[in-house]
């Protein structure tokens, strides 16, 4: 009896630091970092506020680059200095993702070396931007006597004539916006070795749903576009906890 007395007392001790808001340690978290994806590249910050120890609401951002499968970069074979390019690309592509989502721990940190396991989730709007790509065009043939920048244009410009890239701000100004939603779930590894500090690894999957294809690529030789983006991912994450 004196043993089951002890083992209930203990168990509801341990449902009160976890359950119980006022018994959390900590209040919120700020982290960013970068991630890397299947097609690409992200950066991110996301602040989390405690409503238990083991419950977490997330708001913040993240912005990732999105390239299509049958990017493939190519150079100008008759001139050596000429930009890296990708053919057939009519449009580089960013997202936006603001989240609202959570993090729920699974299994706590016993030492301070050890490693704190959570489930993530978060849904929000996918602001997709769209920028046209521009190229160093060469006239009239080889070899170029002008080079000028133009807009590429599949049913104008081909390996005859593309000497490379231009800087990739040229056409910000001609940015255009798709509208879309996205989801996430993925599995949060937290193992700082400070009681306030914060890092991590972050493993999971993302899905950016859009009204309508993204004409990443023009549609010559067979490629097609998509209209919705299953990316799995890793992130590394930095920042601070703050203690009540």
């Amino acid at each position: 009896m004196l043993l089951l007395v002890v083992a209930s007392g203990l168990r509801a001790q341990n449902v009160s630091i976890y359950d119980d808001p006022s018994r959390t340690l900590y209040s919120s978290e700020l982290y960013g970092g970068f991630t890397a994806h299947g097609d690409g590249w992200g950066l991110f910050m996301y602040h989390a506020k405690y409503n238990t120890a083991r419950k977490r609401t997330l708001l913040g951002a993240e912005v990732v680059g999105m390239k299509h499968p049958k990017e493939v970069k190519s150079y100008n074979p008759y001139y050596e200095d000429a930009r890296g390019y990708f053919y057939g690309k009519a449009n580089s592509f960013l997202i936006l993702r603001p989240m609202f989502g959570g993090k729920n721990m699974l299994t706590e940190k016993i030492r301070s070396n050890g490693v704190e396991v959570s489930v993530v989730w978060g849904i929000g709007p996918s602001i997709g931007l769209l920028k046209p790509v521009y190229l160093q065009i060469g006239k009239p043939g080889i070899p170029y006597e002008t080079i000028v920048v133009e807009r590429y244009d599949p049913a104008v410009h081909s390996v005859n004539n593309i000497y490379g890239r231009a800087s990739w701000f040229t056409g910000v100004n001609e940015m255009g916006i798709r509208p879309g939603a996205f989801g996430r779930f993925a599995f949060n590894f937290e193992h700082s070795t400070t009681g306030d500090g914060y890092k991590a690894i972050e493993v999971g999957a993302t899905i950016d749903a859009f009204l309508e294809e993204v004409p990443i690529m023009a549609e010559i030789d067979g490629v097609e576009n998509k209209q919705f983006f299953l990316e799995f991912y890793v992130s590394l994450q930095f920042g601070k906890k703050k203690i009540r």
